[in-house]
């Protein structure tokens, strides 16, 4: 049923899309997925207490890293393509310096995704998409459900993936991060 709604669903370009959503109160929380304007559902606690614990430890570590860089929830980023989609991931850094516009970035080098049951349809196509962009170097995807990140790191070879569970060390080191996976999961029931 939701396939037969999606093809009599008019396609939206990004700027068509962003046009539209000035019209939004910014209470709302609207993404772009395959040319469809979807609302999300408000986060659940944990969600956001994984996406807020995910950027603390990420503005802390780059605070004594590279204060150029800065961590950010639910950020707009630009990427390029073939279908119209405006991801907001649960965390992004970017560089200050290269990205003006206060609700869109241009350039992002570590993208999150909370993963939520609504994310398993979509989930790899926005991988996918993340991947193509030439700035991203990292995507972290967080379960809700258990103590496990799937972490993809860009190197000269390609992207490599790796599962991270709850004893294991989150690093990345070009940010100056290195913590237990067990960090991002604190003050939750996973923790």
């Amino acid at each position: 049923m939701v396939g037969a709604l999606r093809q009599n669903t008019p396609i939206l370009s990004v700027a068509s899309f962003r046009m539209w959503l000035e019209s939004r109160p910014d209470e709302e929380h609207w993404e772009l997925i395959e040319g469809v304007p979807t609302m999300m559902t408000p986060p659940n606690r944990r969600h956001q207490r994984l996406a807020s614990n995910l950027e603390s430890l990420l503005n802390a570590a780059l605070k004594r890293h590279n204060p150029a860089f800065a961590a950010y929830h639910d950020i707009g980023v630009n990427v390029v393509s073939t279908v119209p989609y405006d991801p907001e991931p649960d965390v992004a850094v970017i560089r200050e310096d290269e990205n003006p516009d206060p609700r869109y970035a241009d350039r992002f080098y570590l993208v999150a995704e909370v993963l939520s049951e609504s994310d398993k349809g979509v989930i790899e196509s926005k991988r996918d998409i993340y991947r193509a962009h030439s700035s991203c170097n990292w995507i972290l995807l967080v379960r809700q459900d258990r103590s496990q990140i799937i972490m993809d790191r860009r190197t000269a070879d390609g992207w490599h993936s790796q599962v991270l569970h709850a004893a294991d060390e989150l690093a990345v080191p070009e940010f100056g991060l290195t913590c237990s996976v067990r960090d991002i999961y604190r003050d939750t029931p996973l923790g």
